[in-house]
């Protein structure tokens, strides 16, 4: 079949619609927030073309619950990639073993290496006779080179390259801090009152610092018990906060990450690190930005002392080095976290090792692949996508980007609004009828029918010598170049800049740790390669808004991150039925009291189909909604609590409007455009930027008096026109209100209704890291180092 065909789409919000999506084709579907697109895309066309691979290899049998549709017709393999989907917290994922290129790099080291003879300090190829001495230096094998190995891995941070360590500026914040004070900042008191009573009863109410150092180490990291119990130390304080941690309990900013003093963070144990390739050892090029790898690995490559399988391996490394500079991924380095990658990045590491591969007559499915992309950049990504797709590949993004929607083939358009008000297809076709649509939201908008906020130049905020402001002093986080640059206050003022040109590492690693060093009252000294701040005490508090999940486990969800479900619970437990049978709060939450005894309270049974496959059914004594029957029996004006976790946040802003608290919350977060949401929807499903607008709704929630700097992080993912016109007003309004809204963006259509703008550039990487232009967008637009003035509106 020549298309994929699904008949009576029901999923959700979905309206028993008809789709139909032509295939080798680069097909764009769009629409404003949860209007439906991703239950379409991702939960019906993916989830059904895995499920029909699956039981194509024999690995699994047809399931009778409902799947959302009638029928698909014309399905194949289906690869998706969704930024939920692909999110990982394992740091042992990094750029370098998502690619292979740490494999292959051993394979060099391995083959081509160079050590220091032990005897006589010559240099001698590794594994070699020395030529000098005589010496046999001992052959390392490919295991000895990766710190997931036992063999390579640095034994003291077990290949981490960190390791945890107690924060003495949160716990012990000044001079005069007491033993007892310093445990009660611990949230310890009442687990180490023994040793206060028994043993440093004296130390108690006098300062930490003053105390013997052995009592100091004994109390934070134990003292060794004795050979008989092996390596085990006594109960201690830093134990005892990792305990907690690994149990998911808060244990706050009272652990932090240090750089292992063993390895300097290489990873790799110390034979690893006396194997050189032109002088540096496999951790040290984990450690390099790929763009300046690429130029490292051309000097290898000049040498002609290089064996054929060394040539080879180094191909390979360069070829998919080129790669992932094609995908705009210059600025990262090997040993960059898979979980610290933004979405965007994230799925241009995923496209890299697809268009690598070459397979065609596949279903690629994408999640906003241009997030966190500059819009020079962009272009190069849409060529890479659009060679998947001619390679034989039907390629299918969830966009708003308005560079991806003109590069379609094809165009869907789900709305027109947000739940319950969405689930049609407002639009199917070619770009430019799209355009023409007077039904479709985007096309009024990509047509200039209607428009964005704007801000003439006689309205902006000036920035003036009497203009609040923070300044940084000689910023040097990362490959910022020793920056000072001034940041209006009372102002919306936008970050600009290229991929990796220094935005995060300016805001987010130097700004914001010393806003928290100035108002959580820390004295210890920061490191040396941060800037200095002048000018806080112009705020009187800050707010930063990123989006890091709200949760990673399925039992959290918005209700719980927004403070309202125990308020809810609360409600239910004083119900007469609730008080005459004794239920309390706890019997309304679902993984507690009044959870489900068959799936405790997860709603699904998981089935283990062998190898890596899972798949997970409804429970079938709850039938998916988590709590036993008796507990449903309770009713709020005929609704049960599992009712209102499955009620969109519209909807239960309504039923609730007579509980001020839970309703002026809500009302909140239907304002910023998350209005579709569920109250129950599991955390880890929320995106970057759906997580964001929660944490925004929390802080808007909380009214904060006074200057408060707001602090958001490329706020406008995942979001459409219609979304970005509400979030702008509601920006405004906190300008009103007199605070200060500082925002790392790269949408043309946000930073040109920036007060101020601060450009990073010019380059990403070893060539960002200044600022090359700053001033209202108008400024911008007019200066030629300016790489984002020329997008402006």
């Amino acid at each position: 079949m020549k298309q994929i065909s699904i008949k009576n789409a029901h999923l959700h919000n979905l309206k028993q619609i008809d789709v139909t999506i032509p295939k080798n084709k680069l097909v764009v579907v769009t629409g404003v927030s949860g209007s439906g697109k991703s239950s379409l895309v991702f939960d019906i066309l993916f989830e059904e073309g895995r499920k029909q691979y699956l039981q194509a290899i024999g690995v699994l049998s047809g399931l009778s619950d409902d799947n959302g549709f009638d029928s698909i017709r014309g399905i194949g393999p289906t690869v998706a990639v969704k930024q939920s989907l692909i999110r990982q917290s394992n740091p042992r994922s990094v750029v370098g073993t998502k690619t292979k290129l740490l494999t292959y790099l051993a394979m060099l080291y391995l083959l081509e290496g160079e050590t220091t003879c032990v005897r006589c300090g010559a240099s001698i190829k590794h594994g070699a006779t020395c030529l000098q001495c005589g010496q046999v230096e001992e052959k390392l094998t490919a295991s000895y080179f990766s710190f997931n190995s036992l063999n390579g891995m640095c034994l003291e941070c077990e290949g981490k390259g960190t390791r945890f360590a107690l924060n003495l500026a949160r716990l012990v914040p000044h001079e005069q801090t007491t033993l007892r004070q310093m445990l009660t900042n611990a949230h310890s008191l009442s687990t180490f009152h023994y040793l206060l009573q028994n043993k440093f009863e004296a130390y108690a109410d006098r300062p930490f610092r003053e105390m013997p150092e052995e009592a100091r180490q004994h109390i934070l990291y134990g003292v060794p018990l004795g050979n008989h119990l092996g390596n085990r130390q006594s109960h201690n304080l830093f134990e005892h906060l990792q305990w907690k941690r690994l149990k998911g309990k808060e244990v706050g900013e009272t652990i932090k990450m240090d750089v292992c003093p063993a390895c300097q963070g290489y990873r790799v144990g110390e034979q690893a690190r006396r194997v050189t390739l032109n002088g540096k050892h496999i951790g040290e090029l984990g450690q390099m930005e790929i763009e300046a790898l690429q130029e490292f690995l051309r000097e290898v490559a000049g040498r002609n002392d290089l064996s054929a399988y060394g040539n080879n391996a180094l191909k390979e490394i360069s070829s998919k080095i080129r790669s992932l500079m094609h995908v705009g991924l210059g600025h990262l380095t090997l040993y960059r976290e898979t979980p610290t990658l933004s979405g965007g990045e994230l799925q241009r590491l995923f496209l890299m090792s697809h268009l690598d591969s070459e397979m065609e007559s596949l279903i690629y499915i994408l999640d906003e692949p241009t997030i966190g992309l500059h819009e020079l950049e962009k272009g190069v990504l849409l060529e890479q996508i659009r060679a998947l797709q001619t390679a034989g590949n039907t390629v299918i993004l969830v966009e708003h980007d308005r560079n991806s929607i003109e590069q379609a083939d094809y165009v869907l358009d789900v709305g027109p609004l947000a739940g319950a008000h969405g689930g049609e297809i407002v639009y199917h076709g070619a770009y430019q009828g799209l355009l023409a649509s007077e039904d479709s939201i985007t096309g009024q908008f990509l047509a200039g029918r209607r428009h964005l906020p704007r801000k003439s130049p006689d309205a902006r905020a000036k920035f003036t010598d009497n203009t609040p402001k923070l300044t940084l002093l000689n910023a040097q986080t990362h490959n910022l170049r020793q920056v000072t640059v001034d940041i209006p206050l009372g102002m919306l003022v936008g970050i600009a800049g290229v991929s990796g040109s220094g935005k995060s590492s300016l805001i987010t690693d130097t700004l914001v740790p010393l806003l928290q060093q100035y108002f959580d009252d820390v004295k210890e000294n920061l490191p040396p390669k941060y800037a200095q701040l002048i000018g806080a005490e112009h705020l009187t508090g800050y707010a930063e808004v990123s989006q890091a999940p709200i949760g990673r486990q399925k039992n959290s969800h918005p209700a719980s991150y927004l403070d309202i479900w125990e308020k809810i619970r609360q409600i239910f437990a004083q119900q007469p039925l609730a008080i005459e049978r004794g239920y309390a709060a706890g019997h309304f939450s679902f993984h507690s009291d009044g959870g489900c005894t068959e799936c405790s309270g997860s709603g699904e049974k998981k089935m283990w189909l062998g190898g890596d496959f899972f798949v997970s059914q409804r429970c079938p004594e709850c039938h998916g909604n988590r709590y036993q029957q008796e507990v449903l029996d309770i009713l709020v004006r005929g609704k049960s609590i599992a009712d209102v976790l499955n009620m969109s946040v519209s909807e239960a802003a309504a039923f609730f409007e007579e509980t001020a608290a839970i309703r002026a919350m809500l009302r909140v977060l239907e304002r910023i455009g998350m209005g579709y949401i569920t109250l129950g929807q599991p955390a880890p499903t929320l995106s970057g930027g759906e997580s964001q607008r929660v944490k925004l709704a929390k802080e808007l929630g909380k009214r904060r008096k006074g200057n408060i700097l707001y602090i958001l992080d490329e706020p406008t993912t995942g979001l459409s026109f219609y979304d970005i016109e509400k979030l702008l007003l509601l920006l405004d309004e906190l300008l009103a209100q007199g605070h200060s809204v500082l925002l790392i963006e790269h949408d043309p259509n946000v930073l040109s209704y920036c007060d101020w703008l601060i450009e990073l550039g010019p380059g990403g990487g070893r060539d960002g890291g200044y600022v090359i232009a700053q001033g209202a967008p108008e400024a911008l637009k007019r200066n030629p180092t300016s790489k984002t003035g020329a997008f402006l509106l």
